[in-house]
């Protein structure tokens, strides 16, 4: 493979290709799954635009922040190095870390559409088995020649965007108030963002003594009930 390199500063071209990695339009399947948002609008927990704030926050900061995006700034490392064994041990790491069969699911499957579809954006990706969105995002990104920041940036608006559509039908909220939200959340961001390229340096090279992400009791509690809920619009 040809060795990558990366710019500093963002082309008009990096842009666009970091808008169409992010787009709702991209043919992965994220609308499907809700993140187990729908079961906690099933169980009354959900109700207003206080109370998904407060479901969405929690679930970015001590979800995806902790785990997820410490992952996609050591997977564009990896990426940068073609270090395939590092990108094999990410994906281990991040499918044991899965709390529900739901979310693991949705992680892989997630990642098997976008290695499907990148022959078509003519990437080549490095082979290895049950890779994840998580870590086949960073590959795209960083072969586009997106910054890791950028790409955790966009990562993160994405994934709000998805739980602002969520709870856009489900609780549901009206289009203004709930663009208001997301624009609320964006501020989220820069300090989770943060936080989590210094989580991803302090890692140790040895993938056995990694310390990232934590358990969300009550995520896995409502995703595992989810699983068995009569009526749902959504996989996870």
């Amino acid at each position: 493979m040809v060795p990558i390199t990366v710019a500093t500063d963002m082309t008009d071209l990096g842009l666009a290709r970091l808008l169409q990695l992010c787009s709702p339009a991209l043919p992965v399947g994220a609308y499907a799954y809700s993140t187990g948002q729908e079961a906690a609008v099933e169980h009354g927990l959900l109700t207003d635009v206080t109370s998904t704030r407060d479901w969405i926050t929690g679930t970015y900061t001590q979800g995806l922040g902790k785990l997820d995006l410490p992952a996609l700034f050591i997977a564009c490392k990896a990426v940068l190095g073609e270090d395939c064994q590092r990108l094999i041990e990410l994906d281990a790491y991040l499918r044991a870390s899965r709390e529900t069969s739901e979310l693991l699911l949705e992680d892989l499957q997630m990642g098997q559409s976008l290695t499907r579809l990148c022959p078509a954006l003519d990437i080549e990706l490095i082979t290895r088995p049950a890779p994840t969105f998580v870590t086949t995002f960073a590959e795209v990104g960083t072969r586009w020649q997106i910054a890791a920041t950028a790409l955790v940036w966009g990562f993160s608006y994405a994934w709000l965007e998805n739980q602002i559509g969520v709870a856009t039908k489900s609780v549901p909220l009206g289009q203004s108030e709930a663009q208001a939200l997301l624009a609320q959340l964006c501020e989220l961001i820069e300090p989770v963002t943060a936080e989590a390229a210094d989580l991803a340096a302090a890692q140790p090279t040895d993938s056995v003594e990694w310390d990232f992400g934590q358990s969300q009791h009550g995520l896995a509690i409502l995703s595992s009930r989810h699983e068995q809920q009569t009526s749902r619009l959504y996989r996870s």
